[in-house]
């Protein structure tokens, strides 16, 4: 049973289109105490979603400008609670283990006139307690965790003629993502969307090539002419560097006019932490699972490094957080390995390290950040039960922090 001094912490999971752009989020109640099963009072646990995403992080941090998607069991369908949600920002799911009594139809009538849309979740198949949520909901939320083929093309027989969309959850991978897509499903969940996937032998473009040279000559700590050579060469670049440069420089009475000037405005910390967010911007582009991941950099980065500051009290150690944070998913922005993305970069050893071996302080970091965004419930314990005093409210507040923030830059958008 959930206590009211129980410490929590909020997890977000995507869910996307047959683009595989970001359509919504599923906010999900996670307790930081030691004990996994803690979570047995559904109404309980739904209400600290709830109340986090409302008064603590504030629903438009959380989802921007996507619906949310919150569980709902049978006392919290009934409940007046219920009624502080905006009814066009989020999406009830009713549980599996939720029973279609007449007073639940009912209810279920009454909450889709006031405008909320119903998701039925964990769908394997129609049986006596959700018959009757079949003509109610709006989404079905199929599990397809361990189904054969055949079961699932079973399965979706069952539902696929309704006037719901069908959203197929726990894909874990591109072979399961394909089969759902041609059977009809558009809308889908899972740890697949999530984990980089190399494409082996291809190639950089040019803008890539470019900010990598970049980023390197910073690392190496070279005369600015060098650097301004770069830009020279590339107008497009020196131009946005000049606007960035003259937006950031509020207090300089005339306007920059040189790629020297504004570099030495910027700073070489600022300079690189914009030339990340570019590449992450160039890799983008492609849409699809990119932009998914390039929102997973943008909050990941952010909240290492709002986690860091407090923890370590360094701010070196919290910029290279975020640059961790950020080329973390770069592998699979680029289609290269890991080891080839550092190595073109020229990090620093603690930022390689963490990388690559999720060792020291910022691997620590990364492997929390991961933790949270992939439901690795042991880091967060073990990170929360290291800081009984301010554990949880750390990851609420740096959580919170970094989505606004993500939500915020116009790479994102």
């Amino acid at each position: 049973m959930l206590t009211t001094t129980e410490e929590i912490y909020l997890g977000r999971q995507p869910i996307l289109d047959r683009d595989q752009r970001i359509h919504a989020f599923e906010l999900l109640f996670r307790s930081g105490g030691a004990n996994r099963a803690m979570v047995t009072d559904d109404e309980a646990a739904t209400s600290a979603v709830i109340v986090h995403t409302l008064s603590e992080f504030g629903i438009e941090t959380v989802l921007g400008k996507y619906p949310g998607f919150i569980n709902c069991d049978t006392a919290f369908l009934m409940s007046d609670a219920i009624e502080l949600l905006p009814p066009e920002k989020v999406v009830l799911e009713i549980l599996e283990t939720t029973i279609s009594s007449a007073d639940i139809q009912q209810r279920c009538m009454e909450l889709k006139a006031k405008g909320f849309r119903l998701a039925l979740d964990d769908f394997r198949g129609a049986s006596g307690s959700n018959q009757l949520f079949l003509a109610l909901a709006d989404i079905i939320k199929v599990d397809i965790l361990g189904m054969t083929a055949a079961q699932l093309e079973a399965v979706t027989r069952e539902v696929i003629g309704l006037p719901v969309i069908l959203l197929a959850e726990k894909v874990e991978s591109q072979e399961e993502f394909i089969r759902c897509s041609a059977l009809g499903y558009r809308l889908f969940q899972g740890y697949y969307f999530s984990r980089p996937e190399i494409v082996t032998g291809k190639r950089l473009s040019m803008a890539h090539v470019t900010l990598i040279r970049l980023l390197a000559l910073l690392q190496q700590d070279v005369d600015l002419p060098d650097i301004e050579e770069v830009f020279k060469q590339h107008p497009t670049l020196g131009v946005n560097l000049l606007r960035l440069a003259n937006s950031a420089a509020s207090g300089v009475r005339s306007p920059l006019r040189s790629i020297g000037s504004a570099i030495l405005t910027l700073g070489r910390r600022q300079l690189q932490r914009w030339l990340l967010l570019l590449m992450l911007a160039e890799g983008s582009q492609s849409g699809g699972k990119q932009s998914l991941l390039l929102h997973v950099a943008a909050t990941r980065g952010k909240f290492m490094e709002l986690v860091a500051l407090p923890e370590k009290g360094s701010a070196t150690l919290a910029e290279s957080a975020f640059i961790a944070g950020i080329v973390s998913v770069m592998d699979a922005l680029l289609g290269l390995p890991m080891e080839k993305v550092v190595a073109s970069l020229g990090l620093a050893p603690d930022v390689s390290i963490a990388l690559l071996k999720r060792e020291g302080a910022l691997g620590e970091l990364l492997s929390l950040a991961e933790a949270l965004e992939h439901d690795d419930h042991g880091a967060v314990v073990r990170f929360v039960s290291a800081h009984p005093r301010s554990g949880a409210d750390l990851l609420n507040q740096a959580q919170g922090q970094a989505l606004a923030w993500a939500n915020s830059i116009s790479i994102a958008a």
